[in-house]
């Protein structure tokens, strides 16, 4: 058996050879973590880790309250792992191309869009937006004529400010800064805490934005191990940390793109303490924070006493892509960001920020999401329900805890890039998982956008996209 770098690899490999054995049959129960725990002499957690790794790679079915079941379709060899292991090297990003190739499709009129992750305009408020946009310009043409405030216009970031409350550490007004959208955020957040050269460490499969950012500014990534319920791997993380691999972390806690997981408080509090305690400044994408639907939404920052977290986040995905709008609450960093936000795009336009501030101070935002939230949660459980029941036996589909997307696994090793060319001559335009990665991993995932309701037509489609697959 090979050695591997952690304690659950070794036991997760022990419990699968059993299971390719016969020792343990399909439809049986495994031990219980605490038998496991005594039977190996380690921690529970440990334990837990080993069998949340087999049932990523598809030998296990885990039943909350019930413990671990041998699934009936077990992997007909050692497939490539769901969650890329340590070590790992860092890497050089080099995904442009393929990334501008694949979001080409979208602009199409005749296709189907299943790639880009995007809730369709019929779930969003647009009529009322526009009226409102229409109403404030005529009531205050000068403050839309003009530059704002660099930081933005103080009513909107009050009301930012006020989304904090439950905060360990609430924000105030000036610790808050507007941003042209979530990636200019994210991007400065990169360029205020590394280099060129740097090391950034980044979940695997991460949003492949964040993977194009750090090629663009000449990063290099380090992937770590992530799970498609608890989110990345605290353990690889601190080992990175403890050797000074990494200058800064780039992470989603809330409606991962493209997993769909909410970490727990606990692990988004441990995550923060390893943070602040290995003084390595941690950026997190809260992009999908305000769609979570199961489980918590507090993000990461709500437990950042110590200033090491830049909060980055916007209303593009819960609200209006075209406003344009963003926010970044960078902490200790907040004076260089800010300086670097001056000399990138020097402000934020005001009209965006007006109509937004008067849609949060009147409940209207806060009535929105509610009805988002749960008509995401449908269309997504609809969305899975068809390529369960249309895709290759085998398939992998995880419900996810908010957002509108699904990460798909193909079973045997399928290669979604090869699906990505069949389905679009059909038609039909999704995102194969290949770039969600800086290495060469998840070539066998793809990813659907469940943002619009499931209409005949894309269930007709969805269900070609499952016949397209059974065939590569």
């Amino acid at each position: 058996m090979a050695q591997h770098a952690f304690l659950y690899e070794n036991i997760s490999e022990q419990l699968a050879a059993h299971i390719r054995r016969g020792n343990y049959r399909e439809g049986e129960r495994l031990p219980s973590v605490r038998a496991l725990s005594k039977l190996f002499g380690v921690s529970v957690n440990t334990v837990i880790q080993s069998l949340r790794k087999l049932e990523m790679d598809a030998y296990i079915e885990l039943r909350d309250r019930s413990g671990a079941f041998v699934r009936s379709t077990l992997p007909p060899d050692r497939t490539s792992p769901a969650v890329a292991h340590f070590p790992m090297l860092p890497v050089d990003v080099s995904l442009s191309e393929d990334i501008l190739r694949y979001m080409e499709p979208h602009t199409s009129e005749t296709t189907l869009h299943l790639g880009i992750a995007l809730p369709a305009a019929e779930l969003m408020p647009v009529q009322k937006i526009m009226r409102l946009y229409r109403e404030l310009t005529r009531r205050h043409p000068q403050a839309v004529w003009d530059y704002s405030h660099p930081n933005g216009v103080a009513s909107f970031a009050r009301q930012l400010s006020h989304r904090s409350l439950n905060h360990d550490t609430p924000l105030a007004e000036n610790d808050i800064l507007v941003t042209n959208g979530c990636m200019e955020a994210i991007e400065l957040a990169l360029r205020t805490v590394t280099r060129r050269g740097d090391v950034v460490a980044v979940e695997t499969p991460t949003y492949y934005g964040s993977l194009l950012a750090l090629e663009v500014l000449q990063r290099r990534a380090l992937e770590i191990p992530t799970h498609h319920r608890d989110g990345l791997c605290l353990y690889s993380l601190e080992q990175a940390f403890k050797r000074g691999q990494v200058k800064a972390c780039l992470v989603s806690c809330n409606a991962q793109n493209p997993l769909g997981f909410s970490m727990s408080v606990e692990r988004k509090r441990k995550l923060v303490e390893l943070a602040s305690h290995y003084a390595v400044p941690l950026i997190e994408n809260d992009i999908w924070g305000d769609t979570v639907y199961s489980g918590d939404s507090l993000p990461a920052k709500a437990f950042d006493s110590a200033g090491m977290v830049i909060y980055c986040s916007s209303f593009s995905k819960s609200l209006m892509p075209g406003l344009r709008l963003g926010w970044v609450a960078a902490g200790r960093f907040h004076s260089r960001l800010r300086e670097l936000k001056q000399i990138s795009s020097i402000t934020t336009a005001a009209a965006p920020q007006l109509v937004m501030g008067r849609l949060m101070e009147s409940g209207a935002y806060a009535q929105h999401l509610q009805q988002l939230r749960a008509r995401l949660q449908a269309q997504v459980q609809a969305m899975m329900e068809i390529v369960r029941q249309s895709f290759p036996l085998g398939t992998l589909v995880h419900e996810p805890q908010g957002g509108c997307v699904l990460w798909v696994r193909l079973p045997d090793k399928r290669d979604a890039r090869k699906l990505f060319e069949h389905a679009l001559e059909c038609g039909i335009h999704v995102f194969p998982g290949s770039v969600f990665s800086a290495g060469a991993n998840h070539y066998d995932f793809l990813r659907l956008n469940a943002g619009s309701p499931v209409t005949s037509e894309i269930e007709t489609k969805l269900r070609r996209l499952g016949e397209l697959a059974s065939q590569l």
